[in-house]
């Protein structure tokens, strides 16, 4: 009887241990946006950069330079600076959604996403929203990314909610 209901906590253990490993493997490794990058970005649009300015890439993102996001995005070569530009850029999803974002920007944006995947997986993985999958508590671009997703990794992404 005792072998027995080890070997049933063993079970058990496993089992646990297994499912958390795959919720786990479920978020990519998380990546942010550095110091440098946000220094140098703030002195090339001319952007306050205070220490209290936490998530400085989405306080300082503004839809009427979303050209010179995308624009700097393509000719610029450090890494950094293009994850910190890409959060940028998304951001501007929220102001811009009703001015066409989504068919105007949005293709191009995409295209970005699927060439850089390595680069910005964790981008698309933030803006799928692991909150909710109720559409109303989502970002507006949140299906899109939700969509990209299960392009990219094969996946359906859902809320960990």
């Amino acid at each position: 009887m005792l072998i027995k209901g080890l070997l049933l906590f063993h079970v058990e253990l496993v089992v646990f241990f297994l499912f958390d490993l795959a919720l786990l493997m479920k978020e990519p490794k998380g990546r942010y946006v550095t110091r440098d990058a946000i220094t140098f970005l703030a002195e090339e649009f001319n952007y306050r950069n205070e220490d209290w300015m936490q998530d400085w890439e989405y306080i300082v993102a503004d839809y009427k330079d979303l050209n010179r996001y995308i624009e700097l995005y393509t000719t610029v070569t450090n890494d950094d600076i293009r994850f910190a530009l890409m959060e940028m850029i998304i951001e501007t999803s929220n102001e811009g959604w009703d001015l066409g974002w989504s068919t105007e920007i949005w293709p191009g944006v995409k295209q970005k996403l699927v060439d850089n995947f390595p680069l910005h997986e964790y981008t698309v993985y933030y803006w799928c929203y692991s909150l909710s999958d109720d559409i109303e508590d989502m970002f507006n671009i949140s299906p899109y990314m939700r969509d990209l997703w299960k392009e990219l990794t094969g996946t359906d992404f859902t809320s960990t909610s």
